[in-house]
């Protein structure tokens, strides 16, 4: 609850006797406030750090290209706007807007002297939307669930793998979960602020413009809004009851759709011809399917169980037990809510309606994607997990908001009458600051849930070469449970530079025209600084002959059905993991080659 001070008018009397003095209150309340800031920058820190080591540190991954490409395409056009260009339908299976966001990083970082990588700077926005999604859990998390699980949920995220991985890459996916999770938290705002409907049209139609997906985060909102409503907003006193916000409401439906066409300039000179071709894209696709590696099996088309199975491969079992026991509560706090003479209060079945519909909705509304070619595709499941997984464990070891911290019970004096008297208001009523103790009870089970919400994904953070191959509690790496994203082309070449000595051809296995898909950006022109005498080639996993000394193999193409041929198998002379995950073969045709 929030402690309002007025400054302009001070009230002389004594105050209550349970509640502490005016003095006491605007102590406490500036120094929460610089625990939260101090708690913000702990937050960033956490979060910025491992995702930008992380971006210093992988290799090319097939999609990023693509992107970078875009990017460099996209940005050149917006001079000559609104006159349009056919290189507006390049990549056009996704909207531009994540790609400008790269191309521009790109440009700012060549225009002052590129102090840094190409890659790097194509990865910087996916970097700073990937932290700023932690932090705003922690400060929008804060009024509906409490600052002990705000902070939990977004630090169990700032070290999560899977997360770190995919912040560290130029995807459109970390932009877009990024914006649509931060307009979710805001609509359990916007019904006390609603201008902030305003706000949330934006956002929508930022991140819609980032990666269509985003659209399936809206029927989550819309219920909890109705739900509130309708449902919980008639339980409380007229007097209190927020107004029926339809103006915003309207305003927010016009803005949204504005927003995505304003950032969506590829469609400006025939919207509705443009979107219907972009869309009728997205259709065709889905119904050709994408050949994707999930439980030990690769087809076209994924089952609609598949994002509780990658929550369940890519989160820690702490944290997804922990949710899934947070949604028995959630249902079971709202019947309570409606029974006569119920002691739930409406903000706290607000609360739990809201984590509950963000938890289920994105569940739903997200397992109707029938092609998932990558763990990216559910990244907007991170935040209400999160969320949900603290809050089920802090319920379970009965951690209480606001516990943390007690006042300490005033200290008596003995008057010389014998009477005794309150240190804190004296016989002229003077004060005297009340001091506020640690309860050690909800300290240790504070410590506990930072143990079991946060060190499990810090552990495979620090442990898992490359991030991508962590695995929760429940699995042994990934080659058996997911497709591998993370191709380690980087890692095999630098190991036969270190191990081999002569002059050699190396075959780096691809799908055709994969490392090689443009003269301005592909793999090979982000990896100049390979040894001279190691000729690079991308080759094919159907090619006949092979004729190289030595193959760097991909593990998610195996998945896939590009088995290592027979006469390579047993030359296989190095494996690049991450944890218990292969991300690929090395081989060599004359094993004598290697050093040890």
């Amino acid at each position: 609850m929030e402690t309002k001070i007025d400054s302009a008018q001070q009230d002389s009397s004594p105050p209550p006797p349970n509640e502490p003095p005016l003095s006491t209150r605007r102590v406490y309340f500036s120094s929460t406030i610089l625990v939260d800031l101090l708690l913000v920058l702990g937050v960033v820190v956490s979060a910025l750090i491992p995702r930008i080591l992380l971006a210093l540190q992988l290799d090319v991954v097939t999609d990023e290209v693509v992107y970078i490409l875009g990017g460099k395409v996209y940005l050149p056009l917006l001079k000559i706007l609104p006159k349009y260009s056919l290189q507006w339908q390049y990549n056009y299976e996704h909207p531009p807007f994540v790609k400008i966001l790269i191309g521009s990083a790109i440009a700012i970082n060549a225009a002052i002297g590129h102090p840094l990588g190409e890659l790097f700077a194509a990865r910087i926005p996916s970097i700073l939307f990937g932290t700023l999604l932690v932090v705003m859990i922690f400060l929008l998390g804060r009024a509906p669930f409490g600052r002990v699980i705000a902070l939990l949920a977004a630090l169990c995220l700032a070290v999560s793998p899977w997360l770190v991985y995919f912040s560290a890459l130029a995807y459109l996916d970390m932009t877009m979960t990024a914006l649509i999770s931060i307009a979710f938290l805001l609509v359990w705002h916007a019904i006390h602020r609603p201008w902030l409907y305003l706000l949330i049209a934006l956002l929508v139609g930022l991140a819609t413009a980032s990666k269509y997906t985003a659209v399936l985060a809206i029927p989550g909102m819309v219920l909890y809004t109705l739900y509130y409503f309708l449902g919980i907003r008639w339980r409380i006193p007229k007097a209190e009851r927020p107004r029926v916000p339809w103006l915003w409401w309207i305003a927010a439906l016009i803005l949204a759709p504005l927003v995505f066409l304003a950032s969506d300039p590829a469609v400006w000179p025939s919207p509705l011809r443009l979107l219907d071709h972009s869309f009728n894209f997205e259709m065709n696709h889905s119904i050709r399917g994408h050949l994707t590696f999930i439980a030990g099996h690769y087809a076209l088309h994924v089952p609609q169980w598949s994002i509780l199975y990658i929550i369940a491969v890519k989160i820690s079992a702490f944290v997804t037990i922990s949710a899934l026991l947070f949604v028995f509560i959630a249902i079971i706090q709202q019947v309570r809510f409606y029974l006569p003479r119920s002691k739930v209060s409406a903000q706290a079945a607000s609360s739990s309606a809201f984590l509950a519909i963000w938890l289920l909705s994105i569940l739903g509304m997200f397992s109707l994607l029938n092609i998932v070619v990558g763990t990216h595709y559910h990244l907007p499941i991170a935040a209400p997990v999160a969320l949900a997984g603290a809050f089920g464990l802090a319920t379970l070891l009965r951690y209480r908001r606001g516990q943390l911290f007690v006042l300490a019970k005033p200290a008596q004096s003995v008057t010389k009458t014998g009477a005794a008297t309150s240190s804190t208001i004296g016989a002229t009523g003077t004060t005297t600051r009340q001091a506020r103790g640690l309860h050690i009870r909800s300290a240790i089970v504070l410590a506990l849930l930072a143990i079991m919400l946060v060190a499990p994904h810090l552990i495979g953070l620090v442990t898992v070469q490359d991030a991508e191959g962590y695995t929760s509690e429940f699995f042994q790496g990934e080659n058996t449970a997911l497709q591998v994203a993370y191709p380690g082309y980087r890692d095999g070449i630098q190991w036969l530079a270190t191990h081999t000595h002569q002059p050699a051809k190396v075959g780096l296995i691809a799908l055709v025209a994969t490392l090689q898909s443009g003269t301005i950006v592909n793999w090979f022109s982000y990896n100049k600084d390979v040894p001279s005498r190691l000729t690079l080639v991308e080759a094919h996993p159907n090619d006949y002959s092979l004729p190289y000394s030595y193959l760097i193999w991909p593990m998610h193409l195996i998945q896939r059905g590009y088995a290592i041929p027979q006469r390579w198998r047993d030359h296989v002379v190095h494996v690049v993991m991450g944890g218990k995950t292969v991300y690929c073969y090395v081989l060599a045709r004359s094993l004598n080659s290697v050093s040890p």
